[in-house]
């Protein structure tokens, strides 16, 4: 069995993790299944070796799926922590510091995501993250809508050719600020290119 491809991958806690992903079961070509909600890590040391993220060797790789049907979109670290945004939820990957299972999920907010992987911006007290029915800020302990002066923006975002898959988002160090390209609805469907800026 081998791995695919990754929707992200990090470092943490001294292991490689891969999120969302799809992995090769056997070696026929064509037999790719795809995880949205696994976490496959890597052992505590290079990742790089043959055996890393075998499952099958205590102390080596592994995977935990999240108890939940929805998928992975984003992650981004806070402080010493793994924020990790589903479609309508956000978790928390936690480290328990044990060899065989080193991580396991905790449920922050049962109701706000993200809905795109580059959407989240990271600031030193929170990360934002735009998602389906607002902008959020997570502090990793609550994730809360900011965008009470605007609520009804992100329903504006274009929803054809994978429009909210699209936004993205980068901070301002000097204003302390965060920008959004996002795809508008004022184009026709056509237009596939973001054309605003929040």
């Amino acid at each position: 069995d081998t791995v695919a491809t990754a929707r992200i991958i990090a470092s943490f806690k001294d292991r490689l993790i891969l999120l969302n992903v799809v992995e090769n079961k056997g070696a026929a070509p064509g037999t790719n299944k795809t995880y949205v909600n696994r976490c496959r890590f890597s052992w505590n040391g290079d990742p790089l070796d043959v055996k890393a993220f075998n499952e099958d060797i205590a102390g080596r790789g592994g995977y935990l799926d999240a108890p939940t049907k929805e998928a992975i979109v984003t992650a981004q670290f806070l402080y010493d922590r793994l924020i990790v945004f589903f479609e309508r939820s956000t978790w928390e990957l936690v480290y328990t510091g044990n060899q065989i299972l080193p991580f396991a999920w905790q449920k922050i907010n049962t109701e706000l995501g993200a809905e795109s992987t580059f959407s989240q911006v990271p600031f030193d007290k929170f990360v934002l993250g735009v998602g389906n029915v607002g902008i959020h800020a997570c502090d990793g302990a609550n994730v809360a809508r900011i965008d009470n002066q605007i609520p009804d923006l992100v329903f504006d975002i274009h929803n054809v050719d994978n429009g909210p898959k699209r936004v993205a988002g980068i901070r301002d160090f000097y204003t302390e600020k965060a920008y959004w390209s996002i795809p508008s609805g004022d184009r026709s469907s056509t237009f596939k290119f973001n054309d605003k800026v929040l």
